[in-house]
């Protein structure tokens, strides 16, 4: 599935989405909807319908990405279904299953209903009274879409249209081969009443494009895209996948639609911006003494009214002595990029982008070392330790030495004292062993090494 993608026509905006639809006579999908579903996913098929399933009953499954609407009979024969993957599972609004050889989804698809129809004609073999009662039902289907939908269809139609498109001219594109049949003329009766066309026939292509069914060394085609003939533009090709094989008869057929949407371009209103970065120096004081000036004055109206009128007033008159002492700019800075005014970047603020710019800069830095994190430390000498407890008791040490006065050789006291004299000659309260270690949690990480398991 392709991306949705924008390009501008004057004032409106075209929105514009490719998606691919399938059809495919699977023979039996009886172990093998996972297969299928593979290769669904390589072929980037969204929407399928498929015809000739021979599952029993009616339901939905999800199967991996893919959702699976399908009816069919008591017995192992016919059925009918259609997959469609994300996004568009998610935008289903109506499911529809007339019998085991039609049936309908409706979803949406760029603000746009489109009633996606899986059918399965019967065969040349079977009855006339089979055969009509088929197109019968799909009249009835087709004939119930409401006029504000778009129409999709794909199946195993079990007709031969020909190469002549005569009197068809409009809804047969003239590309293929062969003679046409009465199931054929049957095909494109229905088209021509709906105001369809036949996809798969105005596409020039080879031959192993453009059949749909192999059998016994001969090939023909009698599987059909049909959508409106108002989308044919929509419709950018119409073929056969041959990369893909499978054990089926049938091939699988795909249409690719680009579907658009003008959406008119609504212009946005400019908000003027308070230029905040003007305010120091004498505007600052000048803002300071018109803000006093100003609630001097209006004392009276704001204290007789209520608490949403009080803070209403003054923030009105804030706001004015603002505009009026510092300015504003109007415009946007998609319309002025060589004077852009970063109104809010106030030398405050600037400074504080630059320290963290320098922080970000020194992490970078550390990421490239080779040794990052330092895991052991040195002693009096510069000899590295490696000993846990020895890591441990060099810590106690420094910070024994540094917070307390204390040094090499100093004797531990186990006493809790409150205020003692030491050798700086200064009171001082003793740090204790707990202190330090709630210090070292409380350290930021990357600013120093976290030790606290050595002690």
């Amino acid at each position: 599935m392709g991306r949705p993608r924008g390009s501008s026509r004057g004032n409106r905006l075209v929105n514009s989405i490719k998606i691919r639809v399938g059809s495919w006579n699977v023979g039996s999908l009886t172990s093998k909807s996972l297969e299928l579903v593979d290769t669904l996913l390589k072929s980037k098929v969204d929407i399928l319908c498929v015809q000739e399933t021979r599952w029993r009953g009616q339901e939905a499954v999800i199967i991996d990405d893919y959702k699976w609407w399908f009816v069919g009979s008591s017995v192992a024969r016919n059925g009918v279904g259609i997959f469609i993957g994300p996004p568009y599972k998610d935008y289903v609004v109506g499911v529809g299953r007339c019998s085991d050889r039609i049936m309908s989804v409706r979803l949406v698809i760029q603000e746009v209903t489109y009633m996606v129809i899986s059918a399965y004609a019967p065969h040349v073999g079977l009855g006339e009274e089979e055969k009509g009662s088929f197109w019968v039902s799909l009249d009835e289907v087709v004939g119930s879409c409401p006029a504000d939908h778009r129409l999709l269809i794909g199946g195993d139609l079990n007709g031969h249209i020909g190469s002549d498109s005569e009197r068809y001219t409009g809804f047969h594109g003239g590309f293929w081969y062969g003679v046409r049949n009465e199931e054929g003329r049957s095909i494109l009766n229905f088209v021509v009443a709906y105001d369809l066309v036949v996809a798969n026939s105005f596409f020039r292509k080879t031959e192993a494009q453009l059949a749909t069914f192999h059998s016994g060394g001969h090939s023909t085609q009698i599987d059909y895209l049909l959508l409106g003939k108002g989308d044919l533009r929509a419709c950018r090709d119409c073929r056969v996948l041959t990369t893909w094989t499978s054990s089926t008869q049938h091939k699988l057929l795909v249409m690719d639609l680009v579907l658009q949407r003008l959406v008119t371009r609504s212009a946005r209103p400019v908000q003027p911006r308070i230029l905040w970065k003007n305010l120091n120096g004498e505007k600052a004081e000048t803002f300071n003494a018109s803000v006093l000036e100003r609630v001097e004055a209006g004392v009276e109206i704001v204290t007789h009214g209520d608490a949403d009128q009080m803070w209403n007033s003054l923030a009105s008159t804030i706001r004015d002595v603002t505009k009026e002492a510092l300015g504003v700019a109007v415009g946007t800075s998609r319309g002025h990029k060589s004077s852009r005014e970063s109104w809010w970047i106030s030398d405050e603020v600037q400074t504080k982008v630059a320290l963290k710019q320098l922080r970000i800069a020194k992490a970078r830095e550390r990421r490239r070392r080779d040794i990052d994190n330092i895991k052991f430390i040195n002693d009096e000498t510069g000899q590295t330790i490696v000993k846990e407890d020895e890591i441990r008791k060099r810590w106690e040490w420094y910070f024994s030495s540094l917070f307390v006065g204390g040094g090499a050789g100093r004797q531990e006291d186990t006493r809790d004292w409150g205020i003692g004299h030491f050798l700086n000659n200064n009171f001082c309260r003793r740090i204790s062993h707990e202190e330090v270690k709630s210090a070292l949690r409380k350290m930021g990480r990357n600013k120093a090494v976290d030790q606290t398991r050595f002690l």
